[in-house]
C-alpha cells in the first residue's frame, strides 16, 4: 500500500468536506437543496479513498470508475 498515495486521497476527502461545509455555513437556508449535492461528491472521494489504496494511481486506469467510486464491499458495515 502507498501511505502517500493513501494520505493524498484522503486530504482530498478533507479538501471536499472543508468546501461543502462553508458552502453548507453559507446558505444554512438551503441546506436541503445542498446537502444532497454536496455529500455524494464526498462520499465518493471517500470511497475512492479505500479502493484505490492497493493500486495507488493506476487503479484509475485499471479499475472502472464506478468501481472506484462505489461503497466499498469490503467494509464491516
Amino acid at each position: 500500500m502507498d501511505a502517500d498515495w493513501v494520505l493524498a486521497t484522503l486530504n482530498d476527502v478533507m479538501d471536499a468536506l472543508e468546501d461543502g461545509l462553508s458552502e453548507l455555513e453559507a446558505n444554512p437556508e438551503a441546506i436541503d437543496e445542498l446537502l444532497p449535492q454536496v455529500l455524494p461528491a464526498i462520499y465518493a472521494k471517500l470511497n475512492y479513498a479505500w479502493n484505490s489504496r492497493e493500486l495507488g494511481p493506476q487503479a484509475i486506469e485499471q479499475l472502472d470508475h464506478d468501481a472506484l467510486i462505489a461503497f466499498p464491499k469490503d467494509l464491516p458495515f
